[in-house]
């Protein structure tokens, strides 16, 4: 096999839409490391960063004819565990709450149950109408729930102002469909 460094990513890709597994093998070898150490270093939880690791190359995998990553394999594979992160954070973050929000629900009225019920129905709608966005459009939205400015986005993942903007705007826009059905649901 070819050291890794023998190819460029661009290269590597093509070969990957061309099912050349030694071309994924030298991409995973090139990038395991770096997003190893993202992953473990923001989540402080080694098993579940490499969990997330492996996800994204195993959907790299299952993905390879449908990608279109024209630049920049190494931002786009950044972004994705960075989102992944953010989604790993979220879930450890209502497992929380929700062991603590049981601990105050023995001792809370029937009410509270259907109110934390038609919570846990919204954040479950929601969670459930961010992952049928666009990959690119979650994407952008996870960076911008980080804090980081559209012109910062743009940069990160190699694309214009005004398509971060429009990303974001379809999401809150896909987002608020789900608020304003559940409203007028009740």
């Amino acid at each position: 096999m070819p050291s890794p460094n023998s190819h460029t990513d661009t290269e590597l890709l093509a070969a990957i839409q061309k099912d050349d597994e030694g071309a994924f093998t030298i991409l995973y070898l090139r990038y395991w490391d770096k997003l190893f150490y993202l992953a473990g270093k923001k989540l402080g939880d080694l098993p579940e960063a490499e969990n997330i690791v492996q996800d994204i190359f195993l959907d790299l995998w299952h993905r390879r004819h449908e990608l279109d990553i024209r630049h920049n394999i190494d931002g786009y594979l950044v972004v994705a565990v960075k989102y992944r992160i953010i989604n790993a954070q979220a879930k450890r973050h209502r497992r929380e709450a929700m062991s603590r929000q049981a601990g105050r629900q023995l001792a809370e009225a029937d009410h509270s149950t259907e109110q934390q019920l038609a919570y846990e129905e919204l954040c479950s709608l929601l969670q459930e109408k961010m992952l049928r966005l666009p990959e690119k459009c979650r994407m952008v939205f996870a960076l911008r729930e980080q804090g980081l400015s559209q012109k910062e986005i743009a940069s990160q993942m190699n694309i214009s102002e005004k398509t971060v903007e429009m990303h974001v705007s379809r999401a809150l826009k896909s987002l608020r469909t789900v608020v304003r059905s559940l409203f007028s649901f009740f």
